[in-house]
């Protein structure tokens, strides 16, 4: 049940992040709602969740990335990993380190985007080098209240059995 929640809860977000945020782009980028919510997320879950989120989040990107299918996958999964082992050292309550995490996964999972549409020979948009992350810390600032309080849902929040 757990697994099913979290899976209609990444629908939802990939839903607002295809039908809002191209309408909020800046110089043909916009920031992605569904990685900023779920790295922040991230931070406050453990590896297996990291793997299987960014797993069903990657491919769920990949559904709308018309050139190299896979790619979004990859880097969601290697970077939801480090944001994971990254937040077992935060602590609660404070903002700044969790946004500022996010927004530097996004700004490597763009860069190694465009670094690999390049060696296939497709022109990418260099501005999203530097609009991508920094959209990105404007979403994670007003998206990290609700990651912690979804994060705290009791069907979401992992118990410990013995």
């Amino acid at each position: 049940m757990r697994k099913i929640f979290i899976f209609l809860t990444v629908l939802l977000w990939l839903l607002l992040d295809q039908t809002l945020l191209p309408f909020l782009s800046v110089y043909e980028s916009s920031g992605s709602l569904l990685f900023t919510f779920m790295g922040l997320f991230m931070l406050m879950t453990d590896e297996h969740d990291a793997f299987y989120i960014g797993l069903i989040t990657g491919m769920m990107q990949d559904l709308f990335f018309p050139y190299v299918f896979g790619l979004n996958t990859l880097l969601n999964v290697l970077l939801f990993l480090i944001l994971s082992k990254v937040g077992l050292t935060l602590k609660e309550g404070k903002k700044t380190v969790p946004v500022f995490s996010v927004s530097i996964a996004q700004g490597v999972k763009t860069l190694i985007i465009i670094l690999v549409l390049w060696v296939f020979g497709i022109k990418g948009n260099y501005f999203a080098l530097i609009v991508m992350p920094l959209y990105t810390a404007v979403l994670g600032m007003v998206l990290y209240r609700p990651s912690i309080s979804y994060s705290r849902i009791p069907l979401v929040k992992k118990e410990w059995r013995f």
